[in-house]
């Protein structure tokens, strides 16, 4: 059958262009005896062209015995590359453990494409899913087995790595005891977002703030530990958000021809009516995303260029003939491992843009406004999320910073370019293999001492969907 995204829209292999692979041996014989470029699937979440498996490049999805099970000593949990996040949140879940990494909102996705694109969250003092990551196992392109760990120099390109140094067949994951927090909900002038919003995340575990550009005001949820206490702005409820999010569902249906509502697009909207306060954990308050097709993009910029953004964005946005479906989603999180991170060195904030695709499939007009944001927040320093939507063509030489280091791991992992992706390819300034050209010489041999493939987990388990 062919092989499509998640959302069954677009087609990412044909029939007998992708491997199901059910064990570390079938794939290393694959890789080993094998021509072409092969690219990894996972739960195919990313930016479709991203994806797209042109001819003679194999697909690959995963599905190694114990997927979806783990197997946990002490703190620590073992999985499989394929196992779904909300797995790994069930299987810590079991023992009053988490994972030490704030959780995303769509837990649907598997933790090795996870660890490929950069899946970030919020808080200051996380960055991405990898905070957590305490040993990644990666197969090259040669069929050898790798496992680093943060003591390795290659460390900071596998736990971000878009897929092109090899296949994350197993990750071990740091956990913590599980902790109860409060939720505080407030909705605000806009004009607060400037002057308020790093304090909100400063003062707080992690804050998530919505933008309705629209409507001139700033939806935000303060998670905290019971020691935050609102002030100024934070304690006036003058907006009507309720009836801010009917109106804005009612435009969105009518734009995505979605009469009744009942399409995954209008739902997303609802997790903001009647929003009031609430106590559970960060997984239990985050996880309330609801996958929708749509046109996705996030850009990272410094906290502090935070209110110069929002300046240009207000701009840009009233004065453009296209519009957006879904409140900007301000995001920010403390540095984060990855020689490709957009937050290495200091705390960064992601704005995200959402425009949803019509009822009948069709991407809306608004592209033209994603790429003038891309010029926007690329001028102050921006850097995008590698598995969503971006033009590699807009992004700066200036905000390229770890690109050499990453490039030194692709060709020590991954010389003969079995894993080549035009997308991340021109993102990186390579340019791709030519047929005929030499070979580079032969991938040397990296493998570590310690394996564990004798402590994988067996039990077959999957997750149905």
């Amino acid at each position: 059958m062919t092989l499509t995204n998640w959302g069954g829209n677009v087609a990412i292999a044909a029939e007998g262009g992708w491997t199901r692979i059910t064990s570390l041996e079938q794939l290393e014989s694959m890789l080993t005896r094998e021509e072409g470029t092969v690219r990894v699937l996972g739960s195919r979440f990313t930016y479709p062209a991203q994806l797209r498996c042109p001819d003679g490049t194999r697909g690959i999805l995963l599905d190694l015995p114990g997927r979806g099970a783990g197997e946990l000593r002490g703190e620590n949990l073992y999985v499989t590359g394929d196992t779904l996040l909300e797995d790994v949140w069930r299987a810590f879940g079991r023992r009053g453990l988490e994972p030490a990494a704030c959780p995303p909102v769509i837990t649907s996705q598997t933790v090795a494409g996870a660890l490929a694109t950069g899946t970030h969250a919020q808080g200051l003092s996380g960055g991405t899913f990898s905070d957590c990551v305490a040993a990644v196992e990666l197969m090259d392109g040669s069929g050898t087995l790798h496992r680093l760990t943060p003591a390795d120099a290659e460390f900071d390109a596998a736990v971000l790595n878009l897929g092109c140094l090899g296949v994350v067949v197993g990750l071990e994951l740091r956990g913590r005891p599980a902790q109860e927090l409060h939720c505080a909900r407030f909705t605000v002038a806009e004009d607060s977002l400037p002057e308020r919003y790093a304090a909100w995340n400063r003062e707080s575990v992690a804050a998530k703030s919505w933008w309705f550009t629209e409507h001139q005001v700033t939806h935000t949820w303060i998670v905290h530990d019971d020691n935050w206490t609102p002030t100024g702005c934070e304690t006036q409820t003058g907006a009507d958000l309720d009836h801010i999010v009917t109106r804005t569902r009612c435009q969105l249906m009518a734009d995505i021809g979605d009469g009744r509502g009942r399409t995954p697009a209008a739902q997303t909207l609802e997790k903001f009516l009647s929003a009031t306060g609430s106590t559970g954990t960060l997984h239990g308050i985050f996880k309330n995303g609801i996958p929708a097709p749509q046109l996705n993009m996030e850009i990272a910029v410094a906290l502090d260029v935070v209110p110069a953004a929002y300046a240009g964005l207000k701009e840009l946005l009233r004065g453009s003939p296209y519009k957006l479906h879904y409140p900007v989603i301000l995001r920010t999180t403390g540095p984060a491992h990855g020689h490709l991170s957009p937050t290495q060195a200091a705390p960064a904030t992601y704005f995200g843009f959402v425009s949803y695709m019509s009822a009948t499939g069709s991407v809306t007009a608004a592209r033209p406004l994603f790429d003038d944001i891309q010029r926007l927040l690329y001028g102050l320093g921006g850097r995008p999320h590698w598995g969503k939507y971006f033009t590699p063509e807009l992004l700066p030489a200036s905000n390229t910073g770890g690109f050499h280091r990453f490039r030194q791991a692709l060709r020590t992992f991954d010389p003969h370019r079995r894993f080549e992706n035009d997308t991340f390819y021109r993102t990186l300034g390579l340019s791709p293999a030519r047929p005929g050209t030499d070979k580079p010489p032969p991938l040397s041999r990296l493998r570590l001492p310690e394996q564990r493939t004798e402590t994988r987990p067996t039990a077959p388990t999957r997750h149905r969907g």
